[in-house]
């Protein structure tokens, strides 16, 4: 059989490692392939033969079977497979056509001619697999490099710096922007640079009565928030939503250089979150408040669609929710308990890494001394909103509507206290959700003080880490000799549990170590991060995990997303059946270090001596 020699070379060239050789060697290893065709549900290659090729296919089907008779893998177009095979001398499972396969056939000896006289080939096939996890995770997301992704605020449209001295009148400042249509401007004061917006004019010199001829120094806010032209524009749009501001100061080499403005900045995203902060910041009641809560899904499902990394999305994702719980505190709790509580969000939450809605886990901390008659249905009203909102029950119960967890700050020193006292599972999946708090209305100070007691408390009991970090062992990862993903053979039949199987370890066996250091970060990547800084993960273990996480979450969000618009409740599990090739490669190379940094724990507290 014949094919078209350019058409061959363009797909040939087009699958990894064939792309990273030279040209004039790809051309002659064009030479050596042979085109094959195979019926479907034709045996290719049984286990222990010894492979004569490498197959490339250009179309079909083929799925790969363990010993069990499981399908552990399915290659379509522009898949390869029998490199492991050819690599180790002996075919360990059974390859056999699904579909009828039009594929090329690289012989085994110029297999054998590249691996050997070329690195790049070498590389690809020998890697590490940080390195092999990060080139196809990538690939997968490739559209990442998009101008959506690389924007700088550089790219945005930034306006022209427009000075007027502190002294200048509010009146005269006024006419100055109205004159150049500016919505800001930006007054010197001394060495300081102040900015004064529409909003503060609105706002300040109203509320505060004062003449059109005071200073415009009155009403300048001089805690200005600057990012670099160089930044990106999306680290721009989080920091916006992040402090509800609508201007940023943008610097060059400590120079002012203009002042970008939060409509420029959406209308370049053009995506739903800037219209659902503004829903945030302008509800009065809870419907308007609901209503701009049910929004958040469609933010997610545009920014995933253009290819945003999960940490920025589920950054994004978090600042509005810190609003939703902000405001719904305010809308619903009177100004006394306000002033004399917390109320914080746990897990995932107050990780900055929840995404799709998942179980409510919150809980209030009160003043001393404090209370009110009020305080029970009120708490009740709260979670039923949440409920109404789109964040279902928590099935543990941990939420403010629970006495346990709306109490005094003693109270919870007290609790804390009886969980490190005796520290049962419940117990120390307690301690582990609470030191992930994060206050979002009322006094954080009650928080930060109910914190440090726990961290003195938990360094004077040395012996707790053990029993803490072995909990980050109790899921097996779901994958197992010959590489086979472990799968579910009931309920879930053909599924694996990505969070019990990969997620979890990472995020509990860091949280242990965040503890034992007194790390201050809730968030898992940033915990990472401090950990390699405290020279505790050398620096490519660290981005080994960050990594791996990032795929994990990343895969747990696409299987939610597609639940969703099949109006099936998300959960955690995913099927390998249906991920193409390079993604079963990437979340098989993710497990593996997942593996790995069980063995780190094992090691660091000494869990294989403890039994």
């Amino acid at each position: 059989m014949t094919t078209n020699t350019f058409d061959q070379k363009n797909f040939v060239s087009s699958i990894q490692p064939f792309n990273r050789l030279p040209e004039p060697i790809l051309e002659a290893v064009l030479t050596t392939m042979d085109v094959a065709y195979y019926k479907a549900g034709q045996l290719l290659l049984k286990p222990e033969q010894t492979p004569d090729f490498l197959y490339l296919v250009i179309k079909g089907v083929v799925q790969e079977f363990n010993a069990e008779d499981e399908m552990v893998s399915s290659y379509g177009a522009q898949d390869t497979f029998g490199a492991i095979a050819l690599l180790e001398g002996q075919n360990k499972n059974r390859f056999s056509t699904q579909q009828e396969l039009l594929c090329y056939l690289l012989p085994k000896v110029e297999f054998n001619k590249l691996i050997q006289t070329y690195p790049e080939f070498h590389n690809f096939y020998y890697q590490t697999l940080s390195a092999h996890l990060n080139e196809l995770f990538a690939q997968r997301h490739r559209k990442e490099l998009s101008a959506f992704m690389v924007a700088k605020i550089r790219d945005a449209y930034v306006h022209p710096p427009l000075f007027v001295d502190a002294q200048t009148s509010i009146y005269e400042a006024v006419k100055t922007m109205k004159a150049y249509k500016s919505h800001a401007l930006l007054v010197r004061k001394g060495e300081s640079i102040g900015i004064m917006t529409e909003a503060d004019v609105s706002r300040k010199l109203v509320l505060q009565r004062l003449s059109v001829d005071e200073p415009v120094d009155k009403i300048t806010s001089y805690d200005i928030i600057s990012l670099s032209a160089e930044d990106f524009l999306f680290n721009a749009k989080l920091t916006m939503t992040k402090h509800s501001i609508k201007h940023l100061v943008v610097c060059d080499e400590q120079k002012v250089q203009g002042i970008l403005e939060q409509a420029d900045v959406f209308s370049y995203f053009a995506d739903h979150a800037g219209l659902v902060d503004v829903q945030i910041e302008r509800a009065a009641n809870l419907k308007q408040l609901r209503d701009a809560a049910q929004g958040i899904i469609h933010s997610i499902q545009s920014l995933s669609a253009k290819g945003v990394k999960v940490r920025y999305i589920s950054q994004l994702v978090s600042e509005l929710n810190k609003k939703i719980f902000l405001k719904l505190y305010n809308l619903v709790m009177p100004r006394e308990i306000i002033e004399n509580s917390c109320l914080i969000v746990m897990g995932s939450e107050g990780r900055e890494e929840q995404l799709l809605k998942t179980d409510q886990d919150n809980a209030i901390i009160l003043r001393d001394g404090f209370s009110h008659a009020e305080l029970k249905p009120l708490t009740q009203k709260l979670t039923e909103a949440l409920v109404d909102f789109g964040y279902p029950l928590c099935p543990g119960n941990i939420m403010v509507s629970n006495p346990h967890w709306c109490r005094s700050l003693t109270e919870f020193k007290n609790q804390l206290f009886n969980w490190l006292d005796k520290p049962t599972e419940e117990a120390i999946m307690n301690i582990a959700i609470f030191y992930d708090a994060t206050a979002v209305a009322g006094d954080a100070d009650l928080l930060v003080e109910s914190k440090e007691y726990l961290t003195q408390r938990l360094h004077s009991n040395p012996t707790f880490f053990s029993g803490f970090a072995r909990i980050a062992l109790a899921f097996e990862t779901p994958l197992g000799w010959f590489e086979q993903f472990v799968l579910e053979k009931t309920r879930h039949k053909n599924q694996l549990d990505i969070k019990k199987g990969g997620i979890f370890p990472i995020v509990h066996g860091v949280r242990c170590l965040a503890v034992e250091h007194r790390l201050a970060p809730t968030n898992t990547i940033a915990r990472i991060r401090a950990l390699q800084e405290k020279a505790v993960f050398n620096p490519q273990f660290a981005v080994d995990l960050i990594e791996a996480f990032a795929f994990l979450s990343w895969l747990r969000l696409e299987t939610g997303l597609k639940q969703l618009h099949n109006a099936e409740a998300p959960d955690n599990y995913i099927t390998p059946g249906q991920l193409n090739k390079m993604e079963r490669d990437v979340l098989k190379d993710a497990f593996k270090i997942v593996e790995n940094f069980k063995r780190f724990l094992t090691h660091h507290y000494k869990l294989n001596v403890l039994g």
